[in-house]
């Protein structure tokens, strides 16, 4: 099981679900190009579950992902959960976290508070409020209880493909940068070789789009992205973007 989990989609209001339903598209084609077998992707209100016993470590490069964790999945029982939780503990000091979204069993400090107690019972565990070196993680949701351990980053931003097509123009190193920043907010894009750039760095996070590299320029691009910063910014015959500005 992989919980995704996502941070600025949750703030867009009545269209939310179409950004959670293009971050799901996404994530099914980077688990189908990785070659990753899984039963489903399950969207959920904060949350986007693969059903799937491999792991995926190319999620990274889904942009709309802020996070996600391999878990493991138990009934809502209290001493299954402090007896998985207890396998999860391995050395050094640790820090239990619950989050409940089912208002089950008793509050989430309570929660925390008893099944680190049971693991110090069992292995006498320091715990490290601040800054502990095992954090075991306990999220209680969809009617089952869910625990991890490790937290891996996405690149955050929104899912490629719930904004426009642009036009990249390859100008030098810093167009890269730029293509980067256009697609974490959520733009598919193509590239037109104004240098002989190399792009293949942007290919790894073609997920939900194709990079098409296109033979001439449209007469009139809907928008074309330049690397210009502030001190080389130059006059160009379409709509431009600056995103290294």
């Amino acid at each position: 099981m992989i919980i995704v989990k996502y941070a600025e989609i949750a703030i867009k209001g009545k269209n939310r679900v179409d950004f959670e339903r293009k971050l799901r598209e996404n994530i099914k084609d980077c688990i189908k190009i990785n070659r990753i077998p899984f039963e489903k992707v399950r969207r959920m209100r904060g949350r986007i579950l693969i059903y799937t016993d491999q792991e995926c470590p190319q999620l990274k490069n889904v942009f709309g992902i802020a996070s996600f964790s391999y878990a493991k999945r138990y009934s809502q029982d209290l001493q299954t959960i402090k007896e998985e939780a207890l396998k999860l503990y391995k050395k050094g000091t640790f820090k239990v976290f619950v989050k409940r979204s089912d208002k089950v069993l008793k509050n989430s400090m309570e929660l925390a508070a008893e099944i680190g107690a049971y693991i110090v019972e069992k292995t006498n565990a320091p715990v490290d409020v601040k800054n502990p070196e095992t954090k075991i993680n306990v999220e209680l949701f969809n009617h089952f209880a869910y625990l991890y351990t490790e937290t891996n980053q996405g690149p955050g931003g929104l899912p490629i493909g719930s904004d426009s097509n642009v036009i990249l123009l390859l100008q030098n190193k810093d167009s890269i940068e730029a293509g980067l920043r256009i697609l974490k907010r959520g733009c598919s894009l193509d590239v037109y070789k104004e240098k002989d750039i190399d792009y293949s760095k942007l290919k790894e996070y073609e997920y939900g789009f194709r990079i098409k590299e296109l033979e001439e320029m449209p007469e009139e691009p809907e928008a074309v992205i330049v690397s210009d910063k502030v001190d080389s910014i130059k006059d160009y015959p379409y709509f431009v973007l600056r995103p290294l500005i």
